[in-house]
């Protein structure tokens, strides 16, 4: 298999990760990875973990030295996850020139009126399938009038789902085919790249987001763009899942997968 690029990896400019860019530099080229796009969280939710904690000058701090650390043996992608942008797309542009970034992720960590889907509370006292159609139909509003590049972790919702004990094991093909498709749909015509991204294979719940049955309808309805995502935030998971992501991707009939450049995306072959 090609080298490859992970588009979702954290570092200790975000709260909830603790290693500097740099440090992953040097672990990207023991990995003989192709190129790492950095993403630190901006957030803006007062629920989020995250809330309020991004600082541009720090973080354009941190990527200047893991492009000094790279030599240039690495492409180093300079990102942002930015939560629930098609809330808060307004006062983040307040913050930061997204001109400034070579790609955008949006991400849906809360869904309205039922508050972060990644924990156990939300799914205390609804019936968690009408919390993961409201997750869908959010992502719906999401996709449509958000200025991303790449949509990341669909299906997060199942790590709530297995904190709480409850069943993840479900496909939402089957039960809302009109809704995931309408997504998918607008992924197409916008250009948004689909994430595939590995973290739930080192959760309990041992499944990618999104599910592979999505990622194989997002294909057959004529989907190109398709990133992978590690979503590193510490170890030991640095990187986990990438080569497991990139076999599914070739299985679901995808050649190639995407990094940003100037938001621009730049295809690499998987085999």
């Amino acid at each position: 298999m090609k080298p490859l690029s992970d588009m979702h990896v954290h570092t200790s400019d975000s709260p909830d990760a603790d290693i500097p860019a740099w440090s992953l530099i040097q672990k990207g080229r023991e990995n003989n990875l192709r190129g790492i796009g950095f993403v630190a969280h901006l957030d803006l939710n007062p629920e989020d973990f995250c809330y309020n904690s991004f600082n541009a000058d720090t973080y354009d701090e941190s990527i200047i030295r893991a492009r000094n650390e790279s030599e240039g043996q690495l492409l180093v992608m300079k990102g942002l996850e930015v939560g629930e942008p098609h809330k808060y797309e307004e006062q983040v542009k307040n913050l930061v020139n997204y001109s400034d970034y070579d790609f955008i992720t949006g991400a849906l960590h809360s869904v309205e009126n039922i508050g972060m889907i990644l924990g156990k509370e939300a799914y205390s006292d609804r019936d968690p399938l009408e919390i993961v159609e409201e997750y869908y139909t959010e992502t719906l509003r999401m996709v449509e009038i958000s200025d991303i590049d790449i949509l990341a972790h669909t299906g997060l919702f199942r790590r709530g789902l297995a904190l709480a004990g409850l069943r993840y094991d479900f496909n939402e093909m089957q039960l809302w085919p009109e809704a995931i498709d309408s997504i998918l749909k607008v992924l197409i015509e916008r250009d948004i790249a689909l994430e595939l991204n590995t973290s739930g294979l080192r959760r309990a719940e041992k499944i990618t987001y999104p599910i592979p049955a999505i990622l194989e309808r997002f294909r057959e309805l004529g989907g190109t763009l398709v990133t992978l995502g590690s979503d590193t935030h510490r170890e030991p998971h640095v990187f986990f899942g990438l080569s497991r992501g990139a076999a599914l991707l070739l299985q679901s009939g995808f050649k190639e997968a995407y990094a940003f450049v100037d938001r621009e995306p730049m295809a690499f072959g998987l085999a």
